[in-house]
């Protein structure tokens, strides 16, 4: 009985030690928990604020650049329509519905300036300078056929603003150095206009009934200057 009583005692005290060493344990880690779910909130709450700072100083800068550009444009329409920006001035001042648009011709061998007033080509309206200058260049660069054989040399812009455009085109006709090219296009002598892309004629002559020589000539393709001197050369092969 004495042994019963003994053995009762350690087992209720064995679970009572256990049962405080878990209760232990629990709070411990009740409390570390609590302490590491604290630090995140701090932290988040943190990360929010400065969140919240970044997007006020964004929203204060584009408020700022709002107001600059409002005042540029204020500033603009206050300028005398009457008055020019020269060129490579007003890089982003775009043109106007209202815009005065003038487009001068300037002819190198006999010297004379013709000066138009047009209305502005749609494509214009809300252009820069830089566009617009983009646009010249690629004007030359992609030069239709009829500006070459009118010998245009240059195209620039005199003036640029908001209320006034002038363009001006040279040309020189005695530069532009053939207005025709002969060639072999499925095996008969064609013509093509100083683009090589455009027929002018097809001859219906075959390449086969002309010399070896004109045929070697004509497989490199022959630059002709004129009509004149394009007839002189199919009447040789003609004959």
């Amino acid at each position: 009985m004495k042994k019963i009583s003994i053995y009762f005692g350690s087992f209720v005290m064995l679970s009572l030690m256990f049962c405080l060493c878990y209760y232990t344990s629990y709070k411990s880690a009740l409390k570390d928990f609590n302490r590491k779910a604290k630090e995140q909130e701090s932290g988040l709450y943190s990360e929010l604020e400065r969140v919240s700072e970044e997007n006020k100083t964004l929203l204060n800068r584009l408020a700022e650049q709002e107001a600059e550009a409002k005042a540029a444009r204020l500033a603009a329409l206050n300028q005398d329509e009457s008055g020019t920006v020269a060129a490579g001035v007003g890089m982003h001042n775009t043109v106007l519905p209202t815009v005065t648009y003038i487009e001068e011709i300037y002819n190198t061998v006999t010297g004379q300036l013709d000066s138009a007033t047009r209305t502005a080509p749609g494509f214009l309206i809300g252009m820069t300078r830089e566009e617009l200058s983009d646009y010249v260049t690629r004007y030359m660069d992609k030069m239709s056929l009829a500006e070459y054989e009118a010998g245009l040399l240059s195209y620039e812009i005199v003036s640029f603003s908001e209320n006034k455009v002038v363009l001006r085109k040279t040309y020189d006709a005695s530069k532009v150095p053939y207005k025709f090219y002969v060639n072999i296009t499925d095996g008969m002598v064609t013509v093509f206009y100083s683009d090589k892309e455009s027929v002018f004629e097809y001859t219906h002559i075959p390449a086969v009934d002309l010399a070896e020589e004109d045929r070697l000539a004509l497989i490199e393709g022959i630059y002709v200057k004129d009509r004149e001197e394009l007839y002189s050369i199919l009447e040789g092969f003609s004959s």
